[in-house]
């Protein structure tokens, strides 16, 4: 199924190609465009691709498809995805990244750079399936869906410990005009873990993950 993905996105042109594997860093040291732009577009069209399936195919409420559709674009779901496809050493990054590896964050982003690829050179219709298959959620919606509610989990810990959760959210925003979100995980009012998303809820929900993992270890 991944495999569809990686093979249709092969079919763009090399310009697409290689500007979706251009991050920003990248691009201001070689005064080229970066893959922002297509990383703005992209977002948009996985987020509609979801959403017309999450509505024809699961008719819960509003709130449940709106909580399912993030579990399915969140950062980390398309960073696993990145991860399959071995793309990570096909982004160019800047000097500035030189020795500091390829952060989840960035391979989420270039995923949907090369989403915004197909979409420009296939359209939405030809390039529907691959993007669901790929992300698994024909086949999650078919065996029943489980979904990581890891602020609600973090939440529980800090009740069952007399603890005192919180979160502080801000918005940056990136060098393509792109708004997004940072939000910090306080357990009694000290720092625990930082989450980004495309809004606030998923910057929480990853902070909360990432909290949990420093708690478990």
């Amino acid at each position: 199924m991944k495999n569809n993905f990686i093979q249709l996105f092969e079919k763009c042109n090399d310009e697409l190609k290689q500007r979706a594997f251009t991050h920003s860093s990248y691009a201001h040291d070689k005064k080229i465009e970066s893959n922002e732009r297509l990383e703005f577009l992209g977002d948009s069209v996985l987020s509609t691709i979801v959403s017309d399936f999450l509505f024809k195919h699961y008719h819960k409420t509003e709130g449940k498809m709106t909580k399912l559709r993030a579990n399915f674009v969140c950062t980390e779901s398309l960073a696993n995805l990145a991860k399959e496809l071995g793309i990570e050493n096909r982004i160019m990054l800047g000097k500035s990244f030189k020795g500091k590896g390829v952060s989840d964050a960035i391979l989420a982003d270039t995923i949907e750079c090369m989403i915004a690829a197909m979409y420009l050179s296939f359209g939405l219709p030809s390039i529907s399936s691959a993007v669901l298959d790929a992300l698994k959620i024909k086949a999650t919606i078919k065996s029943g869906v489980k979904l990581n509610d890891y602020k609600s989990e973090l939440q529980e810990y800090c009740q069952t410990n007399k603890l005192k959760l919180s979160y502080k959210a801000e918005t940056y925003t990136t060098k393509g005009g792109q708004e997004n979100f940072r939000a910090a995980a306080m357990i009694d009012g000290q720092f625990v873990a930082y989450g980004q998303g495309s809004n606030k809820r998923e910057a929480e929900q990853n902070a909360a993950h990432l909290a949990l993992e420093k708690l478990n270890k």
